[in-house]
């Protein structure tokens, strides 16, 4: 068989698998946000898999968005893409473990426990994506910047880092946010705390994850050329102006985009190409 016959054998296997599986789903309208068209999932499988990163956001505790990231991750292994999972729900220093899991090393209960250490949702919310991550040698990415790390930036702001604390960071990280993202952080946070003083602190916790893990990413990616990364993060984390815009200030020339399920505060009505490229409507 020609390259070419094969490539187009593979990509028409690719596009069949991704068709079945988000329509079982029920992954219905996708709007493409340059000109607020709807477009077919064949195309947006094949727009994904022409960038370095794909950042898939979510609301944390909503099945189907975590339905869709796998079926999307499904499409792409299906392609035979270079593929790695990069987590925001894994702290950066338990890499080892993730890496032990992919190598069928650890039994699903002891990763489990790691898991409940890193993230406070239900395993089983994820637990398919890890089981085909393992099944497939797919490698996954500890993203997030330690839990101390952030607790300390949230109560006392990122000048209290220590020059060890700071190693794996920006030289200089403030509250320097878009104001589309400030005003929702601000929103969010005077929600569940009546003190407006500490809002800088916690906005310089979230700048800090935000540029943790796009420094996370890209390394992984200078380490590991050709690989594409499939990033699960929160719906916050993965708008442009968050862990895309880390990127580009730290000097990244990778290429990325962005998909987000709909929610009330970020949709295809309300919403422009300077937040995501794609809206699934679950």
């Amino acid at each position: 068989m020609s390259t070419t016959l094969r490539f187009f054998t593979m990509l028409t296997m690719l596009l069949v698998s991704l068709t079945s599986t988000l329509q079982a789903h029920g992954h219905t309208v996708i709007t493409r946000m340059s000109d607020r068209q709807n477009v077919s999932l064949p195309y947006l499988a094949a727009s994904a898999g022409d960038s370095d990163v794909i950042l898939i956001g979510e609301v944390h505790d909503n099945k189907d968005h975590h339905d869709m990231q796998l079926d999307l991750i499904r499409s792409l292994s299906a392609n035979d893409v270079q593929l790695a999972i990069g987590l925001e729900m894994i702290q950066a220093d338990n890499q080892q473990q993730l890496d032990e899991w992919i190598a069928g090393k650890m039994s699903e209960k002891t990763m489990q426990a790691v898991f409940a250490r890193n993230w406070s949702l239900d395993w089983h919310m994820y637990r398919e994506i890890f089981i085909f991550a393992r099944d497939n040698h797919i490698p996954m990415v500890a993203l997030n910047v330690p839990i101390d790390i952030v607790r300390k930036v949230s109560r006392q702001g990122f000048a209290s880092l220590t020059p060890e604390e700071r190693r794996d960071l920006p030289e200089g990280t403030s509250c320097d946010l878009r104001n589309p993202q400030v005003a929702f952080l601000r929103k969010s946070f005077l929600r569940h705390a009546k003190d407006g003083k500490m809002f800088n602190y916690f906005c310089e916790a979230q700048t800090v994850r935000n540029s943790g893990m796009a420094i996370n990413m890209a390394r992984y990616v200078q380490k590991h050329p050709g690989t594409k990364v499939v990033v699960l993060t929160g719906i916050w984390h993965a708008v442009k102006y968050a862990i895309p815009d880390q990127l580009e200030r730290n000097g990244s020339k990778l290429s990325y985009q962005v998909i987000l399920p709909e929610t009330p505060e970020l949709n295809s009505g309300n919403t422009t190409t300077n937040e995501v490229d794609y809206m699934v409507e679950l």
